[in-house]
C-alpha cells in the first residue's frame, strides 16, 4: 500500500513590472529581498523585460507583502 499526502497548497503567481532594473545588481537586490521569505516558492527577475515573477504560497504571504519588500529593496512595482 503506497501512501498517499493530500497537500493543499493555495499558490498564486504575480508579475510586477519593476522599470528601474537596471543590472545584475539589482536583480541580486531583489533575490535577496524575496528568496527567504515563508512562502516564496520561485521568484524570476528578468532584466531585459524589467520584471518581477514571484510564484507563492498565498496562505503564507500575500500580493502586498512581497510588493513592499520589493519597494523596501529600493524599486518601483507595479502590477
Amino acid at each position: 500500500m503506497s501512501a498517499r499526502y493530500n497537500c493543499t497548497v493555495n499558490l498564486k503567481e504575480t508579475v510586477w513590472w519593476t522599470p528601474d532594473i537596471s543590472c545584475e545588481g539589482c536583480v541580486r537586490s531583489i533575490h535577496r529581498a524575496l528568496d527567504d521569505v515563508d512562502g516564496v516558492q520561485q521568484v524570476e527577475v528578468d532584466l531585459l523585460q524589467k520584471t518581477v515573477r514571484v510564484v507563492y504560497d498565498a496562505q503564507r504571504v500575500d500580493e502586498a507583502q512581497l510588493q513592499h519588500l520589493i519597494e523596501e529593496a529600493g524599486f518601483t512595482p507595479s502590477l
